[in-house]
C-alpha cells in the first residue's frame, strides 16, 4: 500500500524529473567538457612542444654557425698545413678556436684534431694545450655521415689530455662534431668536436611542461634520452616500442596511450635527429573537467537535497490528512462507530472528512435503532432451528428406560440407552450456541454407536481427524442431520457393507474443513441439481427457514452455520465414484469469534 501511496508517487515523480534531466546533465557536461579539454589542452601542446623544438633548433643551429667561422677565417684552413712548431700559426689556430668557445653560449671546451699534421689541440677556459697523435680522439663515422655530427648526452672529459687540477669533470655535456675539409674537395683537413653543456637545453625543456603532473623527454633517433624530468636518466634508452614506431612514421603528431596523451615534435635537423616528447597523463589531462563536473555535482546534489526536501514538506502536507482519515475509517472499520474524526483542514480532504463524519453519525443512529432488535431476530431464529430436535420428554423416559435394564440385568441395553440420553443432553444444551469440533464429533461417535447396535457387521467408520482442528469453534448438531442422510436415504444393506468415513483439517487460510463421505447410493443427477439449488438459496439469506417441517436437513445445517459466520460458510454436496455421496463443510470458524 505506501508503494501506491500518493506521497510515495509523488516523492518518486518530484525525484525523477528532477535526477533524470540533473544526471543527464552531468553527463552530457563531463562528456562534453572532457572532449573539449582534451582537443584545447592536445592543441596547446603541439603548439608549445613545436615552439620548444623550434627554440632547440635555433640553439643547435647557433653552434653550427660558431662552427662554420673556421671558414671565413682565410688564414684557419692555411695554418692547418704549415709547420706545427711555428709560433704565429699555433697562436692563430688558438685564436679561431677560443674565439668560438668563449662567442658561443654554453660551449664548455672545444678539441681539435689536424689531420695533416697530426696535431690535437684542446683549448677550454684553462690554458690551450696540444699534442702529436696519429688518430682523433673520436671519428666522425661513429656519429653520423656527412659534415657534422652529434654525441647524445655524455660525461665530460679532457679528450685524453691529463686532467689539471682546475678540470671540473663531474657533469654532462653533449658533443657537436664538425668536419673541416678543403671545400670543395672532399678531404677532411681536420675534425674539429664542440663540447656544449646542458643548461640552455635544459632551460628551453624545463618550460615546455609541468613538473610533478606532466613529463617531457628529449630523445635521439636511438631513443637515448638527452632530456628528462628524472636527470638520472640521461644517457638511458626510452624503452616505448609503440613511441618509437609512431615517431618513424611521421615528424609529429599525438596519439593516446594507455595511462597518458602523447605529443611529439622532430627537429628538423640533418646532423641533429631529436625529438621531443610529452607525456601527458590523463589524470593531469581531464584534471579540470573532473573539477568542473564535481563542481556541477556538488550543486547537483545540493539541489537534490533541496528538492527532496520540498517534496517531502509537500507531500507530507497533502497525504498527512488523508492518512488522519485512513487511520479514522480503520477505526469504524474495527466497530468504532462514534469515533470524533478530527480534520480541521478547510481543502477539499477536509470537506470529505467532514461529510464522513455526517455519514457515520446517521449510520451510526441506524445501528443504535436497528442493533437490538436484528440481534433479537437472530436469536428467535436459532432457537427456533434448534427446537427441530430438541425433544425433552425423550430425554426423561430413556432415563426411566435405562434403570429398568439394569434392574433386569441387561447391561448392553442400558449402554445403548445411555448413549441415546447423552444425545439427548448434548441437543438440550441450548445456552450453548456453539460448541467444539471435538463436542460435535463427540456427539456424531455416540450416533453412530446406536446405528452400529443396528447393523453390526454391515457397517464401517473410519476417522481422519486433524487434532488442530478439533478445538474449532462450531454451530452445535451440524454432522449428525449429515451422517443421519445415510441411514435415510443412501445406505442399501444388499449392497455389501456400509461405510462412513469422517475428516477434518485446517486449511492454509485458516479455514476449517470438515468431509463425510460414504458408499451408499449416489443421488439422481436431477435430485442433486434440486439440492444444490436450494442450496443456493440460502446463501446472502440465513433468515430463510423453506427447508421444510420434515427433517433437518442439509438447508438446515447450511443456515445455521451463515447465521454464525456472516453468510461465509460453504456446503458443498457430490456424488462420488463408483457410488456414494461427499458432503464439504468450510467455515471460517476463528473469524466468526472475533
Amino acid at each position: 500500500m505506501k508503494y501506491r501511496s500518493i506521497q510515495t508517487r509523488l516523492i518518486t515523480f518530484m525525484l525523477a524529473v528532477t535526477t533524470i534531466p540533473l544526471l543527464l546533465s552531468l553527463f552530457i557536461t563531463f562528456t562534453h567538457t572532457r572532449e573539449s579539454v582534451k582537443e584545447q589542452t592536445v592543441d596547446e601542446n603541439i603548439r608549445l612542444i613545436y615552439q620548444g623544438a623550434t627554440n632547440l633548433m635555433n640553439y643547435l643551429r647557433g653552434i653550427d654557425r660558431a662552427s662554420l667561422s673556421v671558414y671565413s677565417d682565410p688564414h684557419f684552413l692555411r695554418n692547418l698545413a704549415l709547420d706545427p712548431d711555428n709560433h704565429r700559426v699555433v697562436a692563430e689556430l688558438y685564436t679561431t678556436l677560443q674565439a668560438i668557445q668563449t662567442g658561443t653560449q654554453d660551449v664548455h671546451q672545444i678539441y681539435l684534431h689536424n689531420h695533416l699534421t697530426g696535431q690535437s689541440t684542446q683549448v677550454s677556459s684553462n690554458l690551450p694545450r696540444r699534442e702529436f697523435r696519429q688518430a682523433p680522439y673520436r671519428k666522425i663515422e661513429e656519429f653520423g655521415p656527412g659534415n657534422t655530427a652529434i654525441e647524445p648526452v655524455h660525461q665530460v672529459h679532457s679528450y685524453g689530455f691529463p686532467p689539471r687540477p682546475a678540470d671540473i669533470l663531474n657533469f654532462e655535456v653533449f658533443t657537436f662534431y664538425r668536419s673541416i675539409t678543403n671545400v670543395p674537395s672532399p678531404d677532411q683537413y681536420a675534425l674539429m668536436a664542440i663540447d656544449v653543456k646542458l643548461d640552455s637545453i635544459l632551460a628551453i625543456c624545463d618550460q615546455l611542461y609541468a613538473k610533478g603532473e606532466e613529463q617531457l623527454y628529449l630523445i635521439d633517433d636511438k631513443g637515448s634520452i638527452i632530456y628528462g624530468p628524472d636527470p638520472q636518466q640521461r644517457g638511458q634508452r626510452l624503452d616505448d616500442p609503440v613511441l618509437m614506431g609512431e615517431i618513424a612514421q611521421a615528424d609529429n603528431g599525438y596519439y593516446d596511450g594507455e595511462d597518458a596523451m602523447i605529443v611529439y615534435e622532430k627537429l628538423d635537423l640533418p646532423y641533429a635527429p631529436w625529438t621531443l616528447v610529452k607525456q601527458i597523463p590523463h589524470q593531469t589531462l581531464y584534471k579540470h573537467s573532473t573539477e568542473l563536473t564535481s563542481i556541477n555535482a556538488i550543486i547537483a546534489i545540493l539541489a537534490l537535497f533541496i528538492v527532496i526536501f520540498g517534496t517531502l514538506w509537500i507531500s507530507i502536507r497533502i497525504t498527512r490528512p488523508i492518512k488522519q482519515l485512513t487511520s479514522y475509517m480503520n477505526q469504524v472499520k474495527t466497530g468504532r462507530l462514534d469515533v470524533d474524526i478530527d480534520v480541521t483542514s478547510p481543502d477539499e480532504i477536509g470537506i470529505l472528512s467532514r461529510r464522513f463524519r455526517t455519514m457515520m453519525d446517521t449510520i451510526n443512529n441506524l445501528i443504535l435503532r436497528e442493533y437490538r432488535l436484528e440481534i433479537a431476530n437472530k436469536t428467535n431464529q436459532l432457537k427456533a432451528l434448534q427446537a427441530q430436535i430438541d425433544p425433552h420428554f425423550l430425554y426423561n423416559s430413556l432415563q426411566s428406560i435405562g434403570t429398568l435394564a439394569l434392574q433386569h440385568n441387561v447391561p448392553r441395553i442400558y449402554s445403548l440407552l445411555s448413549s441415546l440420553a447423552n444425545m439427548m443432553r448434548y441437543n438440550m444444551r441450548n445456552s450453548e450456541g456453539k460448541v467444539t469440533l471435538q463436542d460435535e464429533i463427540n456427539h456424531v461417535r455416540l450416533y453412530l454407536e446406536l446405528q452400529k447396535q443396528r447393523f453390526r457387521d454391515q457397517l464401517d467408520i473410519t476417522w481422519d481427524l486433524d487434532p488442530e482442528s478439533l478445538t474449532a469453534p462450531v454451530p452445535k448438531m451440524i454432522l449428525q442431520p449429515i451422517v443421519e442422510n445415510y441411514f435415510k436415504h443412501g445406505m442399501n444393506t444388499h449392497a455389501g457393507v456400509g461405510h462412513i468415513s469422517m475428516s477434518s483439517r485446517i486449511s492454509e487460510d485458516r479455514r476449517l474443513i470438515v468431509v463425510v463421505e460414504n458408499n451408499g447410493s449416489s443421488i439422481e443427477e436431477a435430485e442433486l441439481a434440486s439440492i444444490r439449488t436450494k442450496l443456493a438459496t440460502v446463501y446472502g439469506h440465513p433468515d430463510r427457514n423453506d427447508a421444510g417441517n420434515d427433517s433437518i436437513g442439509l438447508l438446515n445445517v447450511l443456515m445455521r452455520l451463515n447465521l454464525y459466520s456472516d453468510n461465509k460458510a460453504g456446503l458443498t454436496i457430490e456424488n462420488v465414484v463408483p457410488h456414494g455421496v461427499r458432503v464439504t463443510l468450510d467455515i471460517n470458524a476463528w473469524e466468526s469469534e472475533q
